[in-house]
């Protein structure tokens, strides 16, 4: 497994946006068709199992989706749109906004 990309993680009681890395399965042509398959499964369930918990206060954060812009921390009214979005299923992606 190797880290190809890192998501953007949000911890709602410090009002702070968290970098964590992403892991994925490798693959290369020297590889069988089922070794891939099996590093990709790997990687798969080491990420859903994986709980990602805040730095700062140690509580767990959320994952906010790619293209999240996180609010200053002062603007509390933010903060909660960002929570309410994400609490109702939605994840924020290229086209999806907080009002």
């Amino acid at each position: 497994m190797k880290a190809t990309s890192s998501l953007q993680y949000a911890c709602f009681s410090c009002r702070k946006c968290f970098k964590r890395p992403h892991f994925s399965g490798a693959s290369n042509h020297y590889m069988t068709k089922e070794q891939q398959t099996a590093q990709w499964q790997e990687a798969d369930h080491f990420e859903a199992s994986r709980t990602y918990k805040c730095p700062d206060c140690g509580g767990l954060t959320h994952f906010m989706g790619i293209d999240f812009k996180a609010p200053r921390r002062g603007d509390l009214h933010g903060w909660r749109n960002a929570e309410a979005f994400i609490a109702s299923g939605r994840l924020f992606t290229r086209g999806e906004r907080v009002e």
